[in-house]
């Protein structure tokens, strides 16, 4: 009976103890109101954040009579009244399988990683320590969610497991302080124990970034010296950094130069050959562009000799005689010998595809290599002292050698048509200096035909220039299997597929808006949104593309009336109208259905990328829903168009809808530390999930993350979750904390540094975009940093840097208000120094602007001249003075003026009238 009486007892009590060491349990403590100024009234709601968990009890500390506390609880803090709850929890112990990071297999992969594991490794410090113990990976791992308003958004979540770990966590934004209650910690003993600054912190107490700075953090990667990364793309037996050049805007026949003087064809073109410079055992010095234009300047040294390297791409028939982009041209590469006296010996060699037997040959004074039909390859010309031995087969070479005299140079010129020739007569009568002025005339005419924008800072100056031709360059016109006018818009022409326009979203807003619309070519623009509705339209009106990402249709949309608002291009306007309402409909049908669905959460669900394909609520796509919608209605308006109004209302709704649903999300999500030990909100990249997306490769999270709906105007840039965006990717996301997204395109928070009007981190942004984007010399661009396939040439990154840049200078603040000005470089300004500006397009026109410093006597002078055709009604001019030094008077147009704002650096001027203003401020 004992046994019997025993075994009932333990058959009670087993499943009570198995339950117990399953349940974990904690007590916490909530303080409010360590740091408030006034009195406030705060509502506190704690709820479970994850399935099983329970808060069993909750009560209060230091609270008055007329506070209530409870799961539900009612507070007043503040002006050093703190307030506590105390609550007990428990939850089950997680068990459930930990989500895997995210993986990706391909030639360029690191360890098979989607960038989040090299960014671990490589990062930081602190922000890898940060990202590992993030519990994104942990399904069933217990969440308590702060709830601070009645509709759930305000407010955070805490992972208690986090909580456990760190004992006490300060949320100064929240001015919320949480700690264990059997393991207390003092407020001021945590506020002691925090090290370290946030990344904005630090940025808003140092003086302006320099280029400088960040060429020395951003290693070059057109320097084969110093970047050897493992993930740059090959081509041709070629490795790394191209730089890929044409005869004229829109040809066909492309040619790309590696960073030894190496030739390639682009992707695409239909004469495929390989054209090595071989001079054995030499040491590379340096390869840079000349002034900005597409003439590359490559140096090699051997032994005290010296091999300077001269290449650009010259037409080989009058462009107005070829139909469409079917211009032939010839990479011309002269190659000069120096230094050291005695024997020099340079090779060349040649091979093609579509012929197994080359041949070289003696043509009067040249060499020729040909292929089996006698067509021309290459021709070699070379000057006094210097001979050739040639070897004819699959590879053709050519020895090119001599005898350096001492204080003289030799060389010779190799002339690579593309395609081949019939006869030599053109090519070698080709005159290279002469070649050369006509190819650097041909891009300086592009070059003048748009806005002029000149700083004192040539690496600047020079990337402005080649933005423009690498943008030129990239697409090919052609004639298309139904006999008319195609245009093909590749993502970068050595990159993906070259058919059509696969990434709409990159060319109509990165490079038809950002590059053409911003700097007045609205011609080209035009033709190429044209050729992306004709080829990427679908029957329902919406814009496909590769992997149907959810931004294509709105951000079709977006560019559109971007540069109609910047052009007031009725006649163009008028043309685009007809595909663009298509789309348009399209897209408020997205709308509509959305609003209707079952979820009702007025979100839209589409693809967000090239490797996210699930059909989530993505920040990026509603982020260009709300401003594309936006600002069509803008255009629409303007254009006088019986439907502004509805479209702008739609775009207002689903805004308050985006808004609410990031907000809640937010707060769903477990808060993340930053750099100076304190935690702020985490806002998701899909409002579906509320966590970090480790489990996906790292654009997913960032490049296309939620800053973007900051970036668009969708958030509020001064609201509580763009400043906790920024912190999280600062301090968590960007790579050694330098300011930018793999993809350099994604520079989403430098247009949020503006809004906020935050200059210093403006300034940052822009010349970290300018060192990691592109090369430091050669200033070709770039799609991915690190730890991806490196793949060069995409204008799209060209287009994020100019619009940051414009902005920095001219920047419309809505639809009324021109600020000129805002984020130039302290530097810029020093003593003697000019800025200037002339015919760039603006909401309100044309605008032409100078601003000179006289610093020596505390002056600086700004000349503005608004366009008649749409004034603004405020004109804000910023002149940033190089020491700091405050206003202490100011005239305009020769009148004392008083509306300045001595703290902001601003001089505020009615502008209702087409007029030229000239400011003088003195200090």
């Amino acid at each position: 009976m004992k046994i019997r009486a025993h075994y009932l007892i333990w058959s009670l009590l087993l499943p009570q103890l198995a339950a117990a060491q399953a349940e974990e349990r904690l007590s916490v403590r909530i303080a409010l109101g360590h740091t408030a100024p006034e009195r406030q009234t705060r509502t506190v709601t704690l709820k479970a954040g994850t399935p099983g968990l329970e808060i069993t009890t909750v009560t209060g500390a230091g609270i008055e009579q007329d506070d209530q506390a409870g799961t539900e609880s009612l507070l007043h803090v503040g002006k050093g009244d703190v307030d506590v709850l105390a609550a007990d929890i428990k939850w089950p112990r997680p068990s459930a399988p930990l989500r895997e990071l995210a993986s990706h297999r391909d030639r360029y992969s690191v360890k098979n990683d989607a960038m989040w594991g090299y960014l671990m490794e490589h990062g930081t410090a602190g922000q890898a320590e940060r990202l590992r113990n993030d519990p994104w990976n942990k399904p069933d791992g217990p969440l308590l969610v702060i709830q601070l308003d009645h509709e759930g958004t305000q407010g955070f979540a805490v992972s208690l497991e986090q909580l456990i770990r760190h004992r006490a966590m300060w949320l100064p934004e929240h001015d919320i302080f949480i700690t264990l209650a059997n393991r207390l910690v003092s407020f001021k003993k945590h506020l002691a124990s925090l090290k370290g600054k946030r990344v904005l912190d630090e940025v808003a107490q140092q003086p302006d970034a320099s280029l400088e700075k960040f060429r020395d953090a951003w290693e070059d990667f057109g320097n084969p010296l110093e970047w050897k990364a493992s993930w740059q793309t090959e081509w041709i037996d070629t490795k790394g950094h191209l730089t890929v050049m044409a005869p004229a805007h829109g040809a066909i026949y492309k040619f790309a130069v590696d960073r030894y003087g190496n030739v390639r064809p682009d992707f695409a073109s239909p004469h495929k050959f390989r054209l090595d410079l071989q001079w054995q055992e030499s040491k590379w010095k340096k390869q840079a562009i000349w002034n900005g234009l597409p003439v590359i300047l490559t140096q090699l040294e051997k032994n005290g000799q010296q091999a300077e390297i001269t290449q650009f791409v010259s037409p080989l028939a009058e462009p107005s005689t070829v139909v469409r982009g079917y211009l032939p041209g010839v990479m011309l590469t002269k190659v000069k010998l120096s230094g050291k006296s005695g024997p020099v010996q340079f090779g060349l060699s040649m091979a093609t595809p579509a012929d197994s037997q080359l041949h070289v040959v003696r043509v009067k004074n040249d060499w020729v290599v040909t292929g089996k039909r006698g067509n021309i390859l290459l021709l070699l010309q070379t000057g006094p002292g210097l001979t050739v031995s040639a070897e004819s087969g699959a590879t053709a070479k050519l020895i090119i050698s001599g005898d350096l005299p001492e204080g003289q140079s030799l060389e010779f010129i190799a002339k690579l048509p593309s395609p081949d020739v019939k006869e030599a007569g053109p090519l070698s009568g080709l005159d290279f200096a002469a070649a050369k002025q006509q190819t650097v005339n041909y891009w300086e005419q592009w070059l003048s035909r748009g806005a002029q924008f000149k700083v004192p800072e040539e690496s600047i100056n020079n990337l402005y220039r080649a933005s423009l031709w690498h943008s030129l360059v990239l697409p090919r016109h052609t004639i298309g299997t139904d006999n008319a006018p195609h245009m093909d818009l590749p993502y970068a022409n050595t990159a993906y597929g070259q058919k059509d326009a696969d990434w709409p979203i990159n060319q109509a807003v990165y490079v038809d808006y950002m590059i053409y619309g911003l700097r007045g070519y609205d011609s080209v623009a035009q033709d190429e949104m044209k050729a992306m509705f004709k080829s990427q339209q679908q029957k329902d009106g919406r814009i496909g593309g590769f992997a149907n990402w959810g931004v294509y249709s709105p951000g079709q949309l977006y560019a559109i009336a971007q540069n109609y608002l910047l052009s007031a291009n009725n006649e163009y306007f008028e043309e685009l109208l007809p595909d663009a309402l298509r789309t348009l409909d399209w897209c408020l049908a997205q709308v509509a259905a959305a609003k209707a669905a079952d979820s009702s959460t007025g979100l839209i669900r589409a693809p967000l990328n090239d490797l996210t394909n699930a059909e989530r609520e993505w920040a990026f796509t509603q982020a260009y829903y709300v401003a594309g919608l936006e600002l069509f209605a803008e255009a629409l308006a303007a254009y006088n168009h019986p439907r502004a109004a509805s479209v702008a209302a739609t775009a207002a709704g689903m805004k308050a809808d985006v808004v609410k649903e990031f907000a809640r999300a937010s707060v769903q999500s477990p808060a993340v530390q930053v750099a100076d030990g304190t935690w702020v909100n985490y806002v998701p990249t899909d409002a579906m999930t509320p966590r970090r997306l480790m489990d996906q490769w790292y654009p997913t999270d960032v490049d296309c993350g939620p800053l973007h709906l900051s970036r668009l105007g969708v958030i509020e840039p001064d609201s509580w979750l763009t400043t906790a965006m920024l912190h999280d990717h600062e301090d968590n996301l960007f790579f050694r904390n330098l300011g930018a997204a793999n993809e350099p395109i994604y520079v989403q928070q430098s247009s949020v540094y503006l809004l906020r009007d935050e200059p210093k981190a403006a300034i940052r942004s822009f010349y970290s975009l300018t060192a990691c984007g592109f090369s430091h010399e050669q200033l070709t661009s770039l799609e991915h940093r690190w730890a991806w396939g490196q793949y060069y040439g995409p204008p799209s990154t060209d287009g994020a840097w100019f619009e940051l840049y414009r902005k920095m200078l001219i920047r419309e603040t809505g639809m009324d208000t021109l600020l000129i000005g805002q984020a130039i470089p302290r530097a810029w300004l020093e003593d003697g120094k000019k800025i200037e500006v002339k015919n760039a397009p603006t909401y309100f026109g044309p605008l032409n602007m100078e601003i000179a410093s006289h610093a020596a006597r505390k002056e600086i002078v700004a000349t503005v001249d608004i366009s008649a055709r749409n004034p603004p009604r405020m004109l804000i001019v910023r002149l940033r003075h190089p020491q700091g030094s405050k206003i202490r008077s100011v005239t305009v147009n020769g009148q004392d003026w008083k509306d300045f704002d001595t703290q902001k650096e601003f001089v505020l001027i009615p502008a209702s009238e087409g007029k030229r203003y000239t400011i003088v401020t003195k200090y």
